[in-house]
């Protein structure tokens, strides 16, 4: 009879089987193995609850590498600590083009992106579960602050996330000021609801108002008549600036007839006086001739005022 196969012995390579099948997929199916890395030590403030090895790290949602180690660090010293992230970056993720400077290299992108302001930050991967993952982005004008606690690895610079500067606002907060501020309003709010004066006040805003619809329909009673007469009142004087215009205008034309006769006469005055005009030259002469008639009876009179005789003796022989 053939031998019967040990079970324990088939159960056994069954699960070593599974378990290679499974590291060959995380391992070979990821492709990391055989990609070329170079980790980063980063140096957050605050808590990084929510961020775990494997967490992605991404530029503007595309994936640059992943979490690879956190650890904590104290320092008897000073009796501080710090957290250390490491990450992994694959260099053939990030291009960096810069015109007369050689950039083919990770070690060289990277100090030059953090001159120009590249920094980490942590940011919520998920609402729902608190994952976090490593942010690198720009910020340009924000401080470059390095811890140098690992010679071993290259550090890029941290600034706070979102979640540290609420904390750190509400931190700030005197929340026993503001409770007693809230308590005190709540009182004040509930004296004045417990009021027995408020019903009262109530009612009299109630009635005034009453009163005030009245006035305004009472108003509006005593506008609409105003407004009929004054559409009327409007009609009427509409009426007797057409009247008006009716005698004004044939006056107007009277007044235009007499101006053209004025400018008519004036024309005719001017043509009388005018330098070249006959008329005006025989006025000349007669003017001339009634000034010798005048200069001869000045000197007769003047003559019969020293010679009162000669209107006896005649003039004889005078002398001027």
């Amino acid at each position: 009879m053939a031998k019967q196969a040990n079970r324990k012995m088939i159960g056994a390579f069954v699960v070593i089987a599974v378990g290679i099948l499974a590291v060959s997929i995380i391992i070979f199916g990821s492709g990391d193995l055989f990609k070329d890395k170079t980790e980063y030590v980063l140096y957050f403030e605050g808590s990084v609850k929510g961020l775990n090895i494997g967490s992605p790290v991404l530029y503007r949602g595309v994936r640059l590498g992943v979490v690879k180690n956190i650890v904590i660090r104290s320092y008897l010293k000073d009796l501080k600590s710090y957290i250390p992230v490491f990450i992994e970056v694959y260099p053939d993720k990030l291009d960096v083009i810069a015109q007369g400077e050689d950039m083919t290299g990770l070690e060289k992108r990277i100090p030059k992106l953090i001159e120009m302001g590249l920094r980490a930050r942590l940011v919520i991967q998920s609402m729902v579960t608190g994952q976090l993952l490593v942010e690198l982005d720009m910020h340009p004008g924000t401080p470059a602050n390095l811890k140098n606690l690992d010679n071993n690895y290259k550090e890029i610079p941290t600034i706070p996330s979102t979640i540290t500067r609420l904390e750190k606002s509400f931190e700030k907060l005197d929340l026993a000021d503001i409770n007693t501020q809230v308590i005190s309003i709540l009182a004040s709010i509930d004296r004045i609801l417990n009021n027995p004066d408020i019903e009262a006040s109530l009612l009299e805003i109630k009635n005034f108002l009453r009163d005030a619809r009245g006035l305004v329909n009472s108003v509006d009673k005593e506008v609409k008549p105003l407004v009929n007469k004054a559409q009327s009142t409007l009609g009427n004087v509409d009426k007797l600036a057409r009247d008006v215009e009716t005698k004004v205008d044939p006056m107007s034309k009277s007044f235009t007839e007499a101006l053209k006769s004025a400018d008519s006469a004036l024309k005719s005055i001017n043509d009388l006086v005018d330098k070249r005009s006959s008329t005006r030259a025989d006025l000349e002469n007669t003017l001339k001739e009634l000034s010798g008639a005048a200069r001869s009876l000045r000197i007769l009179a003047e003559y019969l005022e020293r010679h009162p005789d000669a209107l006896i003796k005649g003039k004889g022989q005078m002398s001027y």
